[in-house]
């Protein structure tokens, strides 16, 4: 599988994991892929409770796996692509998806200024349970008005 399949199959997978039904008819994210329209962001995925809320995420995929002590999945996001997602004016996640897997998938929040992200952390495998806290997340953000997501549960 060449390197455009593993971004096309983590693009399909994220869709997937951030659709999940959590339990519910209908999920609780809408995820619109953004294609080539934006270099730094991949999605646009709206609150389907509350569309006048939404999030953007930037996909990174891998078949490489992860790294052994602490266990990270091996996907990177230069300091370029951090900083344009810091820029965005809305809440914003990196996604990273085990492309050798299914339906395996990690968040990490970039909100804030950090460095780039060499290896991603495993501590936030999106399940029904994260999916909950991303919408209570961005719920807030938008709710109280803030200009930047500080403090997200998501953080290294």
């Amino acid at each position: 599988m060449g390197t455009e399949d593993t971004g096309s199959r983590g693009e399909a997978e994220c869709h997937i994991l951030l659709s999940e039904l959590c339990g519910r008819r209908d999920p609780l994210f809408r995820p619109q892929f953004l294609g080539d329209k934006h270099p730094a962001l991949d999605f646009l995925v709206i609150l389907l409770d509350r569309p006048e809320f939404y999030f953007f995420v930037q996909v990174k995929a891998t078949r490489l796996g992860y790294t052994k002590n602490p266990r990270r999945l091996r996907v990177s996001l230069e300091q370029a692509e951090v900083d344009q997602l810091v820029a965005c004016p809305a809440p914003t996640y990196l996604v990273g998806v085990d492309a050798a897997a299914r339906g395996v998938g990690y968040l990490l929040s970039v909100n804030e200024p950090r460095r780039r992200v060499a290896s991603l952390t495993t501590k936030f495998p999106i399940d029904s349970t994260l999916l909950l806290d991303l919408q209570d997340e961005v719920v807030a953000f938008w709710t109280t008005q803030h200009t930047r997501l500080r403090n997200s549960r998501f953080r290294e």
